[in-house]
């Protein structure tokens, strides 16, 4: 696991944000984070999402957008060695009041049908009061907390989970699933 801070320039990633939180841009619901039930325990719980695929299966599903912020989403992952990009989005999760015990959204491995050799990249674009929980064994080992302008980088058959914030009003992260 890798993680890159402040990827981008303070402009780009007001650029990104502005862009993101305009009424005009399309999210589109979703009613969980994931489908997998199979890691979930007494600490999971879970919400609806809202997301904006510009890649999926490797087919460009958001033409418009993905030209538009070509030249940031370049930035971020300028200094990854990328082959194919299977799957890119974005995610948007609302705050949410947690139930006592109650850390963190479905664990899973993204999309079991993406190759099982790889990579990950999730991007923070803004601060929240949230983290990403990563698991061994059904066990916590590590947790990040969400900073904008922070990647981070891991194999793609880790279990991993997100997480509503509380206190902020939103989270707005980048998800890439590459080889």
């Amino acid at each position: 696991m890798k993680i890159y801070k402040n990827v981008l320039l303070k402009a780009d990633l007001k650029h990104l944000q502005d862009v993101l939180s305009k009424d005009d841009f399309p999210w589109y619901y979703r009613d969980n984070t994931s489908e997998c039930t199979k890691y979930v325990d007494k600490k999971t719980f879970e919400t609806p999402q809202f997301n904006h695929c510009l890649i999926y299966h490797e087919q460009i599903r958001s033409e418009h957008f993905l030209k538009k912020l070509s030249v940031i989403l370049d930035k971020i992952y300028k200094d990854i060695d990328i082959n194919k990009i299977i799957r890119m989005k974005f995610n948007l999760q609302l705050a949410y009041k947690k139930k006592k015990g109650k850390l963190y959204n479905r664990p899973h491995t993204d999309d079991s049908e993406i190759p099982t050799n790889k990579k990950i990249l999730l991007f923070y674009i803004n601060n929240s009061d949230s983290y990403t929980y990563f698991f061994r064994n059904k066990k916590v080992v590590k947790k990040i907390k969400n900073v904008e302008n922070t990647l981070v980088q891991f194999d793609g058959n880790i279990v991993h989970a997100g997480c509503n914030p509380e206190k902020v009003e939103k989270k707005l992260c980048l998800n890439i699933n590459y080889i």
